[in-house]
């Protein structure tokens, strides 16, 4: 364990709602769906993850205000120690993912995370931390951009790892790629699905598109599902499988336990390539279970 025992998860906290469809959309009638509510967002996943991992994690988000004291106790029985804001005119962020098989489309509305103050972030959080972990939703949706790669650079200067999650293909495209990169220019890990990276580089290769951002970040990681992952590490190629089930039942969440997986491996002072294998096998368990959390 490194002499910082903590990570600092920044990011979105989102209420969810699941939609699983029995048979395509029809327009204009009805057609039998399962439906479920869980509480969700990708950064919060990720830190109730760590948490069920036993690593220490302080969580820095945005709330509605209504939802503050609640969702404070909540995060507490699950380990994670939440700092929310409240926000008094935006209510907390919902997402209706309506998911067939191993596809998922996601009605976003993000509510109060949109006015997260990443300026307001306490330096005490940043010193306890060893590991920084942010998505893209957070950047996509911020009202200002530069906050980001001012608090990556905050981290920088007191010794903090970051790690940050590309996180959506769709709104990386309506973002700009380019604006994106320069957002996360700081960090030491980007990790993406392939669809995120083949998007970010510019590439039609899953090999080529991480060798290319590996030329802006140090480590660069890429889910590939069923196919497993692949990772650029000090220009060194490395494949890591993954595991499989035949248990699927719910995709929402993988990626978020796949950085859990990955952080946590990184705190127990595994190499890059183990830690990757741990957050391969996390990431398979979460698909064997209703939700995005453990």
């Amino acid at each position: 364990m490194t002499a910082r025992s903590r990570v600092l998860v920044v990011g979105d906290v989102i209420e969810d709602i699941q939609v699983t469809l029995s048979k395509p959309p029809r327009l204009d009638t009805d057609i039998p769906a399962r439906i479920r509510r869980n509480q969700g967002g990708s950064a919060a996943n990720t830190a109730v993850w760590l948490a069920h991992g036993g690593i220490e994690v302080d969580f820095w988000a945005r709330v509605g205000r209504a939802d503050g004291p609640r969702l404070t106790q909540e995060f507490g029985a699950l380990g994670v120690n939440a700092h929310l804001q409240e926000d008094p005119e935006n209510e907390t962020g919902t997402i209706v993912m309506i998911v067939e098989g191993e596809s998922r489309t996601m009605l976003s509305d993000r509510g109060a995370n949109i006015a997260l103050e990443l300026g307001s972030l306490p330096d005490t959080l940043l010193e306890a931390a060893a590991w920084l972990h942010m998505t893209g939703y957070l950047i996509f949706h911020s009202e200002s951009p530069e906050a980001v790669e001012h608090l990556i650079a905050r981290a920088r200067d007191k010794g903090v790892k970051v790690m940050v999650d590309a996180s959506s293909a769709g709104f990386l495209q309506d973002f700009g790629v380019d604006l994106f990169v320069k957002s996360v220019a700081g960090a030491h890990i980007l990790r993406c699905n392939k669809d995120e990276a083949l998007l970010a580089s510019g590439s039609e290769s899953v090999e080529e598109a991480a060798e290319i951002l590996s030329h802006r970040f140090p480590t660069v990681v890429v889910t590939q599902g069923a196919a497993g992952s692949l990772l650029v590490d000090n220009n060194t190629l490395i494949r890591v499988p993954a595991f499989s089930t035949q248990h699927l039942v719910d995709p929402t969440g993988a990626g978020d336990a796949y950085n859990a997986g990955l952080l946590a491996g990184l705190m127990e002072g595994l190499t890059i390539e183990r830690a990757a294998t741990q957050a391969s096998r996390l990431a398979t368990a979460a698909v064997t279970q209703w939700g995005a959390r453990p």
